[in-house]
């Protein structure tokens, strides 16, 4: 079952959400008050190795920036949902950290469930599967038919990155910050043969890919052909 963990507030413009959760099946691992995001990797009673996803609900019309930097510091991998007002200024850091799953209101609960279920439907546990191909966390190997890689740690975090946001444009700086934690984009060498070597593994013809590609100018964009 996925477990997700809510931030929100007193003040928040979806009251029933954690409910709403708990009634479509998922298991809320913690609600907390935003404030309590910022020291959560000090609180014992939440291990943050079961966190599936992120929401930090800003209804109340805070900003979120630090919100979602804080998620992101301590569960790097992990997709997020910001939800804010409907007079927000929503940052470019807060799109970047979200990968652009940003609610502004008005909305329903509904919407946030299908939200939920859209960026949780292609994990099942460890396994995480896109077309034909299938990642395994655990034990790091990638299956495209009959064919098996054992991937490196790097190279594994990095097609994870990519499966969990299938047919979304990641650009490279949100690829560094996110796989290799730094933001500095002075040489990006080694995103580059990262992605080269993942090629080589899971394409049938590397020079001609069909799940992993260049978006000129910006990142790469995953997502099979045959499926977008």
């Amino acid at each position: 079952m996925s477990k997700i963990l809510l931030c929100t507030s007193p003040e928040s413009k979806l009251p029933d959400l954690e409910s709403d959760l708990s009634k479509r099946g998922y298991t809320v691992l913690a609600s907390l008050d935003l404030d309590a995001l910022e020291t959560l990797d000090e609180t014992p009673t939440v291990d943050l190795s079961a966190v599936m996803l992120g929401i930090i609900d800003v209804s109340c019309g805070r900003d979120g920036t630090e919100y979602c930097q804080a998620f992101h510091s301590m569960c790097p991998l992990r997709p997020l949902i910001l939800l804010v007002d409907e007079e927000a200024h929503v940052s470019n850091e807060c799109q970047k950290l979200t990968c652009g799953n940003v609610l502004q209101l008005p909305f329903t609960t509904r919407k946030v469930l299908n939200r939920v279920t859209r960026l949780l439907s292609r994990r099942q546990g460890s396994i995480l599967k896109v077309g034909r191909l299938t990642l395994n966390l655990q034990t790091r190997c990638v299956s495209y038919g009959d064919v098996v890689h054992r991937l490196t740690p790097k190279q594994a975090d990095l097609l994870q990155v990519f499966m969990e946001h299938e047919g979304q444009t990641l650009t490279r700086k949100f690829l560094m910050a996110t796989v290799w934690n730094t933001d500095y984009m002075g040489d990006t060498r080694t995103l580059d043969v990262h992605v080269r070597w993942i090629r080589e593994r899971i394409e049938d013809d590397p020079g001609n890919p069909q799940y992993l590609r260049t978006v000129r100018g910006i990142g790469s964009r995953f997502g099979a052909l045959s499926e977008e």
